[in-house]
């Protein structure tokens, strides 16, 4: 895989992706949610198959729910609350229908185009941030192991060659003479140890 420098737009558009994944991702409504486990009876034949209209409920994949963790992760690391604020809540707005970006920029007391500048800004910083962590390799995955010799090769163990004593058949006990009396084993003394 080649690496391409992160850009601002780049940065934005994961970010974009990481509120939709959000928004689209089921929510937890509390014990209600659950409900009957039982379903509705039909009562009327009109009521049957195809008597509502057909709807379709989108869900989000699972390289969308991995990239929105990872994004999450980037927008924590941004040393200012309020830009992790303005990044979050810029995304949700962006992503979410009804509220308009024109009317959030007006309830932060900022107009469309420095709202613009700043999302671009904490964008770019952002993407500084992924490029210099790329060109130091921080977050490769060659730094999870290290070997101290630059070209190690292999050594396989034959089963004739592999060692099954730690003494060799011919071996005798080295008795040191200044400890004459260690000579006996004395078996009081090893099990007080």
């Amino acid at each position: 895989m080649k690496f391409e420098d992160w850009t601002a737009k780049a940065v934005e558009e994961r970010i974009l992706e990481m509120a939709e994944a959000l928004r689209l991702s089921p929510s937890a409504r509390g014990p209600q949610a659950f409900g009957n486990a039982m379903p509705e009876p039909v009562r009327d034949p009109g009521e049957g198959y195809g008597y509502g209209a057909a709807y379709y409920r989108k869900t989000v994949s699972a390289g969308a729910l991995g990239r929105m963790e990872q994004v999450w992760a980037w927008i924590n690391a941004l040393p200012e609350q309020s830009d992790r604020k303005l990044i979050y809540a810029w995304s949700w707005v962006k992503v979410r229908k009804g509220l308009k970006v024109s009317a959030f920029a007006a309830e932060n007391d900022l107009n469309e185009r420095t709202l613009r500048r700043a999302v671009t800004a904490v964008c770019q910083r952002i993407a500084n941030n992924l490029n210099r962590n790329h060109a130091i390799r921080l977050d490769s995955a060659d730094l999870q192991v290290s070997e101290n010799q630059p070209d190690i090769a292999p050594q396989t163990v034959t089963s004739e060659s592999c060692v099954k004593h730690w003494r060799s058949e011919d071996a005798k006990p080295q008795i040191d003479p200044a400890h004459a009396q260690r000579r006996v084993l004395d078996h009081r003394e090893i099990r007080a140890r």
